[in-house]
């Protein structure tokens, strides 16, 4: 078989940037390039649930082994503190008679006869851990690991940039992409997290409810999280987040559960459900960002009265501070009650009472509620509409 041309090698690795498929065949040609006998690309996420190896011909069976137990090895531990973009071979890292003594080596390299390692550690890739490009030498070729070791310099900046790309395109894919499509065919207010817990999106009616700060709010910087105002509440809502996310990694059953969060204006309680989400159906470059994702829907009980008490203001000329007391007694509240959410006096609740049943049509609030009940919730049709 004749050695690719370096031109041949360019391509082929900017064609897998662009197609993460095409990836396994790139490393291939590049091992013949090096003349080794495998290349992968590695990543192993700190928490263990994003580690992935793209590769070509290595063991899929003792792939899985190492990822299982072994990825907390000697050479590992030593690459992790390797310099990034930096050609590095085995005894630059770690001493091999330490690495001789490891189950690491009597597991998975000695079985596939691997002698030398020459990797690239990459910064992307290990963001979130460890990770880079890994060409595998037997003994029978260990003799050419230095001349090999030297060809792959000169492809490093190639190869880093192609990575760069495909998990550019990869997180958009799998992730922006993904996630506005599904938040477009969401209704209400709904906020999709990410496997930290971090808000990656929501749509406008969950944003509008946060901004309102009432009973939920958001926290932190980096990431910035889902928080409950409540002390009770905040920590019943990171509890069932966390067992959220730990039934999307397959750690544990699905949930099925509701939380109620109280509000501090007294308006009714938001109804808050944390569902899993499944890691995205991509490939596993998209998985560097972490898989596990749930998504937060939050009903409030309060909106739809909220809705009929602004068609009652467009029916029967309702001010805008007649409009949010008749909202608080349609939806059961007392005079007193109401004046203690809105923050004015019984005085101001009761002048408004009064001119909302004169305008209405009403005598008692348990009228109002039944009238503002019997108003559709829906927005008003525009004039001229039939």
């Amino acid at each position: 078989m004749l050695e690719p041309s370096y031109t041949d090698l360019v391509v082929a690795i900017y064609q897998a940037a662009v197609r993460p498929e095409l990836w396994a065949s790139a490393l291939e040609l590049v091992a013949d390039h090096l003349g080794v006998d495998s290349g992968m690309v590695l990543h192993l996420s700190a928490s263990g649930d994003g580690n992935f190896i793209v590769h070509h011909r290595l063991r899929d069976d003792l792939n899985q082994l190492f990822l299982q137990y072994h990825t907390e090895n000697p050479y590992s531990f030593a690459f992790a503190r390797a310099p990034v973009g930096k050609t590095l071979m085995t005894g630059e890292l770690v001493e091999k008679a330490v690495l001789h003594r490891s189950a690491f080596h009597a597991d998975i390299l000695a079985p596939q006869d691997i002698e030398e390692i020459i990797a690239v550690r990459h910064a992307d890739l290990s963001r979130d851990g460890v990770g880079g490009i890994l060409f595998n030498v037997s003994k029978a070729r260990a003799d050419v690991a230095g001349h090999a070791a030297a060809r792959l310099d000169e492809l490093v900046p190639h190869l880093s940039r192609a990575i760069d790309l495909t998990l550019l395109t990869s997180r958009a894919n799998a992730g922006n992409c993904h996630l506005e499509q599904l938040l477009a065919n969401m209704p209400g207010a709904v906020i999709l997290l990410d496997g930290h817990g971090g808000i990656l999106q929501m749509t406008p009616a969950a944003e509008t409810l946060l901004g309102e700060r009432d009973g939920l709010c958001t926290g932190g910087s980096s990431p910035v999280a889902l928080r409950a105002q409540a002390r009770d509440d905040a920590s019943r809502l990171a509890a069932c987040v966390k067992q959220a996310l730990a039934s999307a990694r397959g750690e544990q059953p699905t949930l099925d559960d509701t939380l109620q969060v109280s509000r501090p204006s007294g308006r009714r309680a938001l109804l808050v459900r944390v569902t899993p989400l499944p890691p995205p159906a991509f490939l596993p470059w998209s998985r560097v960002d972490g898989g596990a994702r749930a998504m937060v829907q939050v009903v409030d009980p309060q909106a739809p009265v909220d809705a009929q008490a602004e068609r009652l203001r467009r029916l029967v000329g309702l001010t805008a501070a007649e409009t949010r007391v008749a909202a608080l007694l349609a939806s059961g509240l007392g005079l007193t009650e109401a004046a203690g959410v809105l923050g004015v006096s019984l005085n101001t609740v009761k002048t408004h009472a009064r001119q909302v049943f004169a305008k209405a049509e009403v005598r008692s609030a348990a009228a109002l509620a039944r009238l503002v009940a019997s108003i559709p919730a829906g927005p008003p049709r525009p004039a001229g509409t039939s």
